[in-house]
């Protein structure tokens, strides 16, 4: 989902909610579940081709929409810090030479994803962008005591 955000009137706002049809971003069914869970309508809805992507776009007013912003931003930001995260962790198993990497990976991953989606692993980069930061000998040390317990 990419949202847009552009000037309407002289006091005005319109907001635009873009979905790529053909490859979906994660945080894009619970925005849509959100969406109508409040029975936010979009003012207009339509289809177009944008950079080669056929995408769904939903128009709403700002006041409309606007109270609703901030929660639809952090269902934005909670899914790139799951991809920042699921990266980050992936790249410390496959680090290391214990075998981690090995059989039942997604399983474990996902749970370490769970265990490590706090504010202290974000970093923002110099460049403004948000960054996992992990140790790798805790995320091994999860991992294995996660290994452990399975059966």
């Amino acid at each position: 989902m990419f949202v847009q955000v552009e000037p309407a009137d002289f006091f005005m706002f319109r907001v635009k909610l873009i979905f790529d049809l053909e490859h979906p971003d994660s945080e894009d069914q619970e925005a849509r579940d959100y969406l109508k869970e409040k029975e936010l309508e979009p003012r207009y809805l339509s289809t177009a081709d944008l950079d080669g992507r056929k995408c769904e776009i939903m128009q709403f007013g700002g006041c409309y929409l606007g109270k609703h912003l901030n929660e639809l931003a952090q269902i934005q930001r909670r899914a790139v810090e799951v991809e920042l995260l699921t990266a980050e962790i992936q790249g410390h198993l496959g680090a290391g030479d214990d075998g981690l990497e090995q059989g039942g990976e997604e399983a474990i991953v996902a749970a370490l994803v769970e265990e490590f989606h706090q504010e202290s692993s974000f970093q923002t980069a110099e460049n403004g962008e948000l960054v996992a930061m992990l140790d790798g000998e805790a995320v091994r040390a999860a991992a294995r005591q996660r290994l452990a317990a399975s059966p």
